[in-house]
């Protein structure tokens, strides 16, 4: 007989992470301000359908992708992953 296993330890899936996509994409939003998507994207070393997509939650946009963000913008990436200000002289989040 065939015996079912167990869930495997592996890769996490998006379902698991305790980040809001929507709310990323927010402040992605926000920080486009009236740029449009093609040009902010072009920008990012994106297409303007993958940005849409973080835009709505739709994806989560990749390490490379948030870095860029937050050189170019000015922005922590923590900040855009939580909408928390980092405290520069405790390093503690407000």
């Amino acid at each position: 007989m065939n015996k079912v296993k167990g869930k495997s330890a592996g890769r996490p899936r998006r379902s698991d992470s305790n980040v809001d996509l929507k709310a990323v994409g927010l402040r992605i939003r926000q920080l486009r301000g009236q740029t449009n998507q093609e040009e902010f994207a072009k920008g990012l070393g994106i297409s303007q359908a993958q940005l849409s997509k973080y835009e709505l939650g739709q994806s989560a946009p990749p390490l490379g992708v948030l870095v860029a963000l937050g050189k170019s913008q000015a922005v922590s990436i923590d900040w855009l992953l939580t909408g928390k200000k980092q405290n520069r002289s405790d390093g503690a989040n407000t």
